[in-house]
């Protein structure tokens, strides 16, 4: 984290003697001196990641401004984080999402529609990596306090124990999910949330793919779409988008790097109120 903290008072720093320039205070800043300010990276060739880094930076100081009441208005309110040049990720709309939410809960009547309903609800309301999907153990899962702890396969630099949480509505398909699970798999005692009967005992990444894929088929979205990464990559933009922490979504992604957990807002529309109304976190 060191390095984040040495790189966020750098721009910090860098915004400062540009305002110093244009004889201007930090209390008198509005959007156009910022805008300048982008503007000004632009003309030196700045990368949209770098600009991304330093917009981060700049927002936190500008909230920190607001909390401690140097100023009023935050200039940074509607300053838009521009895309990276190399991470155009795929990307679900927040009405494809609401889509999909709607066609899978609508189909719960027996135990691999309502696993297609389960699988999309933990990937999009708790933003895991299907790795981390399909070796979930279901004594990891604490239906009382909401949340499940993620043990990667592959623990390293990039894969670290963390506690992901979900809503209400997540809880209930859970819950139905393994009364059937119970009764498809005749009481056959296994540790795994996703069992199988493949040489690993649990669901793998391909099959999780061809469950996506064909419920993109049943709802004509293009396929491609219905990746798994692409409802974790929702689930970071519609958190961030709505103000939340980027330390707390870290945290939640499992990232090690902030820079990565930055790439997740790439898509700035207007999400909140979709957020209110069909993100799984807030449907309780």
């Amino acid at each position: 984290h060191q390095n984040t903290i040495i790189s966020y008072k750098y721009d910090i720093n860098q915004f400062n003697n540009f305002i110093k320039k244009k004889k201007k205070s930090f209390k008198l800043i509005n959007k156009k001196d910022i805008l300048d300010f982008l503007k000004s990276l632009k003309l030196k060739n700045v990368k949209n990641k770098t600009k991304s880094r330093k917009i981060f930076a700049l927002k936190r100081f500008f909230k920190f401004l607001v909390s401690e009441k140097i100023i009023t208005n935050n200039p940074m309110e509607k300053i838009d984080i521009p895309k990276s040049e190399d991470t155009l990720s795929i990307t679900l709309t927040s009405d494809q999402i609401k889509q999909i939410l709607e066609f899978v809960s609508k189909k719960t009547n027996n135990y691999l529609d309502i696993r297609s309903n389960l699988i999309i609800e933990l990937l999009y309301s708790t933003g895991i990596r299907v790795s981390e999907l399909i070796s979930i153990k279901i004594n990891n899962v604490n239906l009382r306090k909401k949340n499940i702890l993620i043990d990667p396969p592959e623990k390293g630099k990039t894969r670290i124990e963390r506690i992901v949480f979900f809503g209400e509505q997540t809880k209930n398909v859970i819950e139905k999910y393994l009364e059937f699970k119970k009764i498809y798999f005749k009481d056959k005692d296994t540790p795994w949330l996703f069992p199988s009967n493949n040489t690993n005992n649990f669901l793998t990444r391909r099959r999780v793919l061809q469950i996506l894929h064909k419920l993109a088929y049943q709802i004509k979205i293009d396929k491609n779409l219905m990746h798994p990464h692409s409802f974790r990559h929702a689930f970071g933009n519609h958190l961030l988008n709505s103000g939340a922490d980027i330390r707390v979504v870290q945290k939640l992604l499992g990232h090690s790097s902030i820079i990565t957990t930055q790439k997740y807002t790439e898509h700035r529309d207007k999400l909140i109120e979709t957020i209110e109304n069909s993100h799984p976190l807030n449907k309780n």
